[in-house]
């Protein structure tokens, strides 16, 4: 020990002061924390998944609608195509060929009318571009002996058609078409009295690109005599048609085209019920795991109403139902035109078939529409339109092409159905709305009946918003 003597005593040395050493790495570390500290402080926090914004698609006038047209087995039915088009939209075009050929020839169809057109009588694929696509509808009509209808469709990603059958008596025909290049996927599901059927070869139905594929159901689930189905795509685009084969108790085999029905809803409406008919039988199919019941109401010129002694419908889950219609109601509902009102537990799809002056005539469940609709007319007498509104009231006019008619305009009011009567030329009737309506042209003769469902008209395509899902 050193130290320093002060006035006789020695004295300890303070200590020395030495400054203390930092490692590099430690002083690294400091740096990488406050730049990770102030990175975290700058970034935005991740939105919760509740709270992003969802955009909505944006719409573009249609430039290409294709459209198949069933076949006609007797060979003379005609096919009247309709544009429901601005009337200034001249440019464009609108092509027809057979569905399983790679030839086309142009047609001349004006935008904002409606006329025949030539087509073979085999299932025709029609192609409107350009200013002719938007609003582009048509079907094919029997001849002045079998009044008959089968509507031009359009491809979809599901349709429902109710009523098939696969039996002796009752045999119905699907026909899937693609009019692309490519290869298209479909699966058909269907549904009987006895629940759905698993095990029949339906699923992964591959149609080639421009062709057409048809589906006996005779074959493919025979001996039964009421069926519903659903068509479901499931790759490329595919339009599905239907013709039904039926023999009337004591009658002969008749046949016509079986329009597809909306999808499954707890509240369907079967709009432009004939007066007269014999046979006249609901089917309703249950493609759910829960049973339900379902009522009926008429629709009729005054109001909506319950018909006395008739009871709800049982639809066991997984099932389809046939009901033939009381003849208390039958009665009630030659007095006026009417439509039937199903009110459902559980989510149905339904359809009426009927017979007429001993033809056969289906009226199915239409979907609602709230713009533009129209339906292609077979020309002559026996034409009408019947129109039943939605929940709320409002004004409707009506077009009739082909002739030189007035509109029509006719306010709607809802729980009512009207009829507006159809010029013998009119060769379509074309209706502009702004409130929800169901309706149907239907046409009926001395030698039976035909019935067409309004369809919305398709005027644009929906054009998803696409971004990068970044936080």
């Amino acid at each position: 020990m050193t130290g320093k003597r002060v006035q006789g005593r020695r004295v300890a040395d303070a200590p020395r002061e030495t400054k203390p050493s930092v490692s590099p790495l430690v002083v690294v570390g400091l740096v990488l924390g406050l730049v990770t500290v102030g990175a975290l402080a700058l970034q935005k926090p991740a939105n919760d998944p509740a709270e992003v914004a969802t955009d909505t698609p944006s719409s573009r006038p249609l430039t290409r609608l294709d459209l198949l047209c069933p076949a006609d087995d007797d060979g003379d039915a005609e096919v009247v195509l309709g544009s429901g088009a601005d009337g200034e939209a001249s440019y464009g075009e609108v092509s027809v060929r057979d569905a399983d050929s790679d030839n086309s020839k142009q047609l001349d169809v004006s935008a904002g009318g409606a006329a025949p057109v030539s087509a073979s009588s085999k299932a025709v694929v029609v192609t409107g571009t350009r200013g002719l696509a938007p609003g582009l509808f048509g079907a094919r009509f029997g001849s002045a002996d079998r009044p008959a209808a089968g509507e031009c469709v359009a491809p979809t990603g599901e349709r429902w058609f109710v009523g098939v059958g696969g039996g002796g008596l009752h045999e119905s025909q699907l026909v899937l078409a693609n009019p692309d290049t490519g290869p298209a996927v479909a699966d058909v599901s269907l549904w009987s009295s006895t629940g759905e059927l698993i095990d029949v070869d339906s699923r992964g139905l591959t149609i080639p690109g421009q062709r057409s594929s048809v589906l006996d159901l005779a074959a493919l689930a025979p001996n039964r005599d009421e069926l519903s189905i659903r068509v479901t795509v499931s790759r490329g685009r595919v339009a599905a048609s239907m013709s039904d084969t039926y023999t009337p108790r004591g009658g002969e085999q008749v046949s016509d085209w079986l329009p597809s029905t909306t999808a499954p809803a707890t509240q369907l409406l079967l709009p432009g019920l004939p007066r007269r008919m014999t046979e006249p039988t609901l089917v309703l199919a249950n493609p759910g795991e829960d049973a339900g019941q379902v009522g009926i109401k008429v629709v009729g010129r005054d109001s909506t109403f319950a018909p006395s002694g008739v009871d709800e419908i049982k639809v066991p889950a997984g099932q389809s139902v046939t009901t033939e219609l009381p003849a208390s109601l039958v009665r009630l509902l030659a007095q006026e035109d009417t439509a039937l009102q199903l009110t459902s537990s559980v989510p149905v799809v339904g359809s009426l078939r009927a017979v007429v002056a001993g033809d056969l005539v289906h009226i199915p469940a239409v979907e609602p529409s709230s713009g533009d609709a129209a339906a292609a007319a077979p020309g002559g007498p026996g034409s009408v339109l019947v129109l039943t509104a939605g929940s709320a009231a409002g004004p409707v006019k009506v077009d009739f092409p082909g002739t030189d008619a007035e509109p029509v305009a006719v306010r709607l009011r809802p729980g009512v159905t009207t009829t507006v009567p159809v010029p013998e030329k009119a060769t379509a009737a074309v209706v502009h709305g702004s409130t929800d309506y169901v309706g149907s042209l239907r046409t009926i003769t001395a030698n039976g009946a035909s019935l067409l469902p309004l369809r919305p008209l398709q005027l644009e395509t929906l054009i998803p918003a696409v971004r990068p899902d970044w936080p």
